[in-house]
Formats: structure tokens, sequence, C-alpha cells
């Protein structure tokens, strides 16, 4: 209901009025992306050569399900999470794969299987799909899904369930449209190699296996909701929070006038924003768990943002608060500054606007600024510490003086992942567990226009962001100082091997 088709000339070419709506509709992204991404030919020299390439295809393409594919592809070149096109996948396939995968640090295990396949095959590593080797596969998967890294693109593949479609196989050059079996060879336990065929169904008739799992030993770091939890064991002298998104009702509040209006603003809130969001507020439960690790004198605290895929980035300095003394590094931010900007933005530019006109007597200027510089330079702890703020914290509660432990995976995105970066280069917390799914220095804060004529509805970063540590800037995730990867085989067992590192750190 929100998302407009933003003015642009894109009708130049000769024939244009001719043209089909997907040949139109490249066109038109390409003058868009152009126009509106940051540092667009730092990071892709060849823009131009690839996005002609895209052109001409699309001029070439004769059905909607070809263009998804191809405009998919495009947009997966600009190698940004925060930019992305989804295809709705049920709109062509009736059928699907009745398939479970799991990702170990190096392979992927069939995790459970349609049973006309033998259960055997549960637990098995896929050596290849149709005679494709499964790396060869790792890269289409890349090629195919938008992200900076492969931690994300990896975890994308997983979380959506489209590799149950048989488009999405055909989409990645698996299986053609005449054939499409899926033909696994895996390995056995003892090293030999077993072969099996899954043949995709309509959803109504497929069956998995029932996998029995262990009863986990730490259980309450599953995935507890959309929002913040903790628990807390004086016996073993450890708290532990689990932050699954940078949003509670304070930040949706100050912020949701900027992108609906009186008709759309109730039917956002109760719609799509998570009732566990709703009905939080982050400052305060931080108080209640801080007061209650005082009173109980917990030396040890685990921040578990593995499951953190972003939200707003002052909630984040909110816990930061509690965890130093001192004035953290935070980061730097640049937008570019365009019509896209102006018009789908628009908030944001007339603030920044009125910002820059006050502080230099002019408009602000065309192309990139550096608003943390320009417009924002001030303390780090700004936004919660002013008492007039929505996010003012309570400074009699003191500070958590102990040892911390940071927990991310490819879960952790945008502002997690700039919450997880700022403790990393600030050295606040040890990390541990596996690679997350941002490149820290990146491209980031997602806008969405869409298409003019098949009314595709693409995301687009407009903001550059660099970490606090810039001479990390290359790096295409946050490592752990620590990194430790499950197996399928602790899925099973319920083994937690990242809390059984930390506790065993506490102990000792």
């Amino acid at each position: 209901m929100t998302v407009k088709t933003p003015k642009t000339d894109y009708k130049k070419s000769a024939g244009f009025n001719s043209f089909s709506d997907f040949h139109k509709d490249a066109l038109y992204t390409v003058a868009i992306i152009k126009e509106a991404y940051p540092r667009l030919y730092n990071k892709i020299p060849d823009f131009d050569e690839k996005s002609n390439q895209f052109i001409t295809k699309a001029s070439q393409t004769v059905n909607e399900k070809e263009f998804d594919i191809l405009l998919k592809k495009f947009i997966s070149t600009l190698k940004d999470g925060h930019s992305n096109y989804s295809i709705n996948f049920n709109k062509y396939d009736k059928t699907i794969y009745g398939l479970g995968l799991y990702k170990e640090k190096e392979s992927w295990v069939i995790g459970n299987i349609d049973k006309e396949v033998d259960s055997t095959i549960i637990g098995k590593k896929i050596i290849s799909i149709n005679n494709i080797p499964i790396k060869v596969i790792e890269q289409k998967i890349i090629e195919f899904e938008s992200g900076e890294n492969e931690h994300w693109k990896y975890f994308q593949f997983l979380s959506h369930y489209s590799y149950c479609f048989p488009s999405y196989w055909e989409a990645i050059g698996v299986i053609t449209q005449n054939n499409k079996k899926l033909n696994f060879e895996v390995e056995n336990n003892n090293g030999r190699i077993s072969n099996f065929t899954l043949n995709d169904k309509e959803k109504k008739i497929i069956k998995g296996y029932k996998v029995k799992t262990q009863k986990p030993k730490y259980r309450f770091t599953f995935k507890q909701n959309n929002g913040f939890y903790d628990s807390i064991s004086k016996s073993q002298n450890f708290a532990y929070l689990q932050m699954n998104k940078c949003l509670d009702y304070v930040s949706v509040k100050s912020e949701i006038g900027n992108y609906t209006n009186f008709i759309t603003k109730p039917i956002a809130l109760k719609l799509f924003i998570d009732k566990d969001v709703r009905n939080a507020n982050f400052g305060e439960f931080l108080q209640s768990f801080f007061k209650r690790i005082q009173e109980q004198k917990i030396d040890n605290l685990i921040i578990d943002l593995s499951y953190n895929t972003g939200g707003d980035e002052r909630l984040g300095k909110q816990l930061i608060w509690y965890l130093t003394e001192n004035e953290p590094v935070g980061f730097k931010e640049y937008i570019n500054n365009s019509e896209y900007f102006k018009t789908q933005i628009k908030n944001d530019y007339k603030n920044y606007n009125a910002l820059y006109k006050a502080k230099y007597q002019t408009d602000l200027p065309k192309g990139e600024v550096n608003i943390t510089e320009k417009l924002f330079n001030q303390p780090y702890f700004e936004d919660i510490t002013k008492e007039n703020s929505p996010f003012f914290l309570d400074k009699t509660i003191p500070k958590f003086k102990g040892k911390v432990y940071l927990i991310i995976g490819p879960q952790t995105f945008s502002a997690g992942q700039v919450l997880a970066t700022t403790i990393a280069d600030n050295h606040l917390a040890v990390i541990v567990g596996k690679p997350l799914g941002n490149k820290p220095t990146t491209q980031t804060a997602g806008s969405a226009f869409k298409l003019p004529n098949t009314k595709k509805i693409i995301s687009l970063s407009y903001v550059y962001a660099e970490r606090p540590d810039k001479a990390k800037n290359q790096e295409n995730s946050l490592f752990p100082d620590i990194e430790i990867h499950n197996t399928y085989q602790d899925f099973l067992n319920g083994n937690n091997q990242i809390m059984e590192y930390i506790v065993k750190q506490i102990h000792n």
C-alpha cells in the first residue's frame, strides 16, 4: 500500500513504446540503481556491462517467470542483503520436494526426506545433485541469492524453503523444465557412496519422517520469541540475554509515521509488527534485567544475537550503555542524496535538509553526504542520555563489570550486525559462534520501489555505513574470536557446542 514508483528518466531508447513491459522495467530498474545506490561504481566497476546484459536479456524475455528469475539474478549482482528481489515460487509450482537440509560448516546434510526414500538417508552428507558437485551448487546459490556474504545467502536459501520448489532448482540450473528429478549422491558413515532420486509431489501427499532428537541441555537458547528473553542461573554464575530484534514499541512508535499515514498506520501496527515487539519496551526490560544481575551478584553475561535480523540501532546503544564506562566509537553513515532519496525517503530528506540548512545556510548537496559528521556529530549515547528522549535510561543502575560473551551467527544482520560489530570493534566482549550475515562496512537502510509496468517490488539500499574499526573495512563478515559450528549430530543429540564452550570458560 505504501510502496511507490519514483519518477526517473528512463525512456530514451529508440522504439521505447514498442518495448515489452519486461524490457521497459529492466531499463527503469537500471536507471533507479544508477541514481540511488551509494558508491555503485566503487563496488561494482563493471556495473554498466552487467546492466546492459540484463537489459538485453529482458528484451528477449517472453514470460513473467523468466523475468522474475532474471530480475532476481541481476539484483543479486549488487551483493547486498538490503537490496533484493523475492520471487513467489508458489505462483509457478503446484508441486514441491519433500526435503529438509542442514548446513554444517563445510557440508550439506539431509535433515529429513519424503518417505518415498529410505530413512537411512537422513544424516548423510550430500556429494552431488544431478551430477553437479555440492560446491558448484553452493556457488549457484551465492550467485542467485542477495547478500554481502555466503553466510547470509545460505541462511536465505534455508530459511525461506524456496529450495523445495522445482522452479528454484530450475532457476539455478540444477534441473530442467522437462526433467524435475533430483538425483542425489550421498556419503555414508563408512565412506561408501549411495544414490537416491527424489520426485516432486503435491504438498498434501508428502510425508516426512519423525526425526527423534534428545532433550537439549540448554533449551533456553532456542529462539523463545520475536522480542527479548532472559534467563539467569545463579548456580552457574551467568545471565543470558536473547535479543531477537532491535525493535520495540518505543522505536516503532517513534518511526512509524515516516512510512505510513493516518489510514495505513493502524493496519501496519496490527498486521506487520510482531506482537512481541508491540508489547515490549527494551529500555525497561534492560533495567529490570541488569538490576536482577546486580542483586544476584552475577559475574558473567551471555548476549545472544544469533536470531537478530535487525531493526533500530538505538536499542543496541541502550544495551551497550550497560557494558562500558567509556564512550564507544560508533558507525559512520553516508547517505546518497538523490531525487530517489528526496521522494522515497522524504521524511529523512526533510529532516536532514533542515539540519543542513540551519548549519550551513544551504540545501543538502547532491551525492554522498557524511551525515554522522556533518549533521549528527554528537556523543554515542546522546539518544539514550537526554531526559526528553523516548530511549532515556535509568542511570542509577550500575554498569556490568563482569565478563561478557557475545553469540553471533548468519542470521545476525542489519542493526543486529551493527550492534555486534560495535561491541567487537570496541572490545567489549568475547565473540563466539559463526560469522554473521553482513559485511560490517557496507550498504544498508533498505527502501522499496515498485516497477511501473510489471509492478514488481524491489528493495534497495540508500546508505553506506562504515564500521568503527575502518582498518577492517574489507572483511566480508564479523568473524568470531572463537568460531564454533554445530553438526547435524549435535542437533540430534541436543548439544550446543557454543554454550558448552562458554560455560567451560566461566567455570575454569
